[in-house]
C-alpha cells in the first residue's frame, strides 16, 4: 500500500526562470529577480528559487546555475522556454500539438478509488499545507500510476491534484479536480469555491535531476478554456531548505 503523508516541510513548485512568460528568459528575469532581494514571503513566489519563502542570493545561484551569464553578472545569451511542439520556442505560436493524443485520459471514479482505498491520507498536522499535500498525491499518483495520471493544478491561491478525463482538453469541463485536503471531487467547472478556480495545470512527465519535466498549461477560468501547452521545468522536492 502505497503511503500519501502530509509533510512538516516541503518545497513549493517553479515551471520556468522566465518570470514575465515572454518565452525565452534573458536579463529581464533576472532583473525581476535582483528586484525582489531580501524579500520574505508566506506562500509561493516564482522568484523564491529554492522555496525558502525569503528571495535571496541562494536564489541567485540557483538561477546562474543554469543560465550563462558574463563577467558582468548579466545574462550573456537568451535561452527560450521548450515547449511540445519542437521542443524549442521558434515554433510555439504556429506549430500545432494535439494534446488528445499524448495524454491518456483517466477515469475520475476509478483514480477517486484508488486514491481512497489504496492510499494512506494523514490529516493536516503542524505546517503542511496545500502544496505539500499535492506534492506527496502527484508523486504518489506518479510512482503507483504512471507519468501524466494526477497533474499539479492551482488556482493562485491554493494547490490540489487534477486529471483529464477525455475530450477536448482546451475545454476546462473535460478536467477533474481531486482534492482530498478539501475533500473536493467534481469537475473543474462544477466548484462552491474561489479556490478552485483553476488558473495553470502541470502534467508531470519524467523526473529530472533538479525536479519534473512537466507540461505546463494555462487557464483561463472565465472562459473555461485551456490553452497553451509547453514543457517545462517544474521543481516538487521532499523538503524545504531552510
Amino acid at each position: 500500500m502505497s503511503q500519501l503523508r502530509l509533510l512538516s516541510s516541503g518545497s513549493h513548485p517553479s515551471r520556468t526562470l522566465d518570470f514575465n512568460d515572454d518565452g525565452v528568459i534573458n536579463q529581464t528575469d533576472l532583473d525581476i529577480l535582483k528586484s525582489h532581494f531580501n524579500e520574505r514571503y508566506s506562500c509561493f513566489v516564482p522568484w523564491d528559487l529554492n522555496a525558502d519563502l525569503k528571495c535571496d542570493y541562494r536564489d541567485f545561484y540557483y538561477f546562474a546555475e543554469r543560465v550563462p551569464l558574463d563577467y558582468k553578472f548579466r545574462v550573456a545569451k537568451e535561452i527560450p522556454v521548450w515547449n511540445l511542439t519542437n521542443f524549442t520556442i521558434e515554433r510555439k505560436k504556429s506549430g500545432a500539438f494535439i494534446l488528445n493524443e499524448f495524454i491518456p485520459p483517466r477515469n475520475a471514479s476509478r483514480v477517486v478509488s484508488w486514491l481512497r482505498h489504496y492510499t494512506s491520507i494523514e490529516p493536516p498536522k503542524n505546517n503542511a499545507v496545500c502544496v505539500h499535500y499535492t506534492r506527496d498525491l502527484c508523486r504518489v499518483a506518479f510512482k503507483h500510476l504512471g507519468p501524466k495520471s494526477v497533474a499539479w493544478a492551482s488556482s493562485g491561491v491554493h494547490a490540489y491534484g487534477i486529471i483529464y478525463t477525455g475530450g477536448d482538453w482546451r475545454d476546462l469541463s473535460n478536467w477533474f479536480i481531486i482534492d482530498p485536503l478539501w475533500n473536493f471531487y467534481g469537475k473543474a467547472t462544477n466548484i462552491s469555491s474561489p479556490v478552485h478556480e483553476t488558473h495553470r495545470i502541470e502534467i508531470l512527465l519524467d523526473e529530472g535531476r533538479y525536479g519534473f519535466w512537466a507540461i505546463h498549461l494555462d487557464v483561463d477560468f472565465k472562459r473555461k478554456k485551456v490553452f497553451n501547452p509547453y514543457k517545462a521545468e517544474f521543481r516538487m522536492g521532499n523538503f524545504r531548505e531552510f
